[in-house]
């Protein structure tokens, strides 16, 4: 199933071209910022495992994690240290799903993307079979805010 995606984000979407941002980004990153950037970078190959390559979402969801991200919310991480700037209004998030993330936080963005695995990893395993969740397009969106995400700090 082909997703629309912004403009903005087309170069991230390609085969490995996000995992390769994140690597980079863990590489220069240190502590706390590096354990929840390869946590992320982890569950984004897992969620690419099943958008690209057709493996079945019941296979990964036991291996996404959010253990760093609780872990770091319960210290009290500050994650606008990550880009203390607001997401900029992309001409081309205009019209999308992603167009309410102009002028939020960081901080907003990274608990939204959290918070979705999360919910994957609770409901999957015991509505699986139900249509009204349409997994493949919670992955996708998933992975359409980790790559705002990547452009954001980016930029």
């Amino acid at each position: 199933m082909a997703i629309e995606v912004p403009v903005v984000l087309q170069s991230l979407s390609s085969a490995g071209s996000a995992l390769s941002a994140l690597t980079a980004w863990t590489k220069k990153a240190k502590g706390d910022s590096r354990a929840l950037l390869a946590e992320l970078k982890d569950n984004l190959s897992y969620l690419d495992m099943v958008a690209e390559d057709g493996v079945d979402l019941a296979a990964v969801v036991n291996k996404l994690s959010i253990v760093e991200y609780k872990r770091l919310s319960k210290e009290g991480y500050n994650f606008n240290a990550l880009k203390k700037q607001k997401i900029a209004s992309y001409d081309s998030l205009k019209g999308t799903d992603l167009s309410s993330w102009s002028g939020k936080s960081t901080e907003d963005l990274i608990e939204s993307i959290f918070e979705k695995l999360n919910i994957v990893k609770i409901k999957f395993p015991h509505v699986a079979e139900n249509d009204k969740y349409r997994w493949s397009v919670r992955v996708d969106n998933i992975r359409k805010r980790i790559w705002l995400l990547l452009k954001h700090v980016s930029a």
